[in-house]
């Protein structure tokens, strides 16, 4: 073989690389256009619900969020002050829910949020649901409520408890 084709075997290879990366490439893109993000939680809103939560149990609180109008904290959006969004929302929601986890209590930043959900229903009539996803005692305040039970994901336990809050939570004749 020569050096003219050397020079010609090494060219189809490279082009051969490149329609191969240029194919990943695009198939990556195009997997990502699928995933749909999160909504980005934008001052003013109104919310069906405020969901308080550790950081740890954020997958439960979007699987909850998935149902409802919701306002979740991670969803806030660039350049907005994390704790004066979260006073916002809770004003503006006509009910809170608490994922209830080993996680829940020891956060102080919950514990005051379980508190100002608990002022809001006493002073307001609004509505407050716990919502269990591990094995843990509810506090005195929530323990008297009927909990919502999430502790077994994939069951159909599961998604009846699931459809609990969205039932009650939804405004009247709204069939999102």
């Amino acid at each position: 073989m020569g050096p003219d084709e050397w020079g010609l075997a090494a060219g189809i290879v490279g082009a051969v690389a490149a329609v191969v990366s240029t194919g990943f490439e695009v198939r990556g893109r195009l997997a990502r256009r699928r995933t749909p993000a999160p909504p980005v939680v934008e001052p003013g809103g109104s919310y069906d619900v405020f969901i308080s939560y550790a950081e740890a149990d954020g997958g439960s609180a979007e699987t909850l969020a998935s149902r409802l109008r919701v306002f979740l904290d991670r969803w806030i959006g660039p350049g907005l002050v994390e704790s004066l969004e979260k006073e916002a929302a809770l004003h503006a929601s006509a009910n809170g829910l608490l994922v209830f986890s080993v996680a829940t209590m020891n956060d102080a930043a919950i514990r005051d949020e379980y508190a100002a959900l608990l002022q809001r229903v006493h002073s307001g009539g609004r509505r407050f649901i716990p919502v269990l996803v591990e094995d843990v005692d509810l506090p005195p305040f929530a323990r008297i409520r009927r909990p919502v039970d999430l502790r077994d994901p994939g069951s159909a336990r599961f998604d009846e408890s699931l459809a609990t809050p969205v039932r009650a939570l939804r405004p009247r004749g709204d069939a999102t």
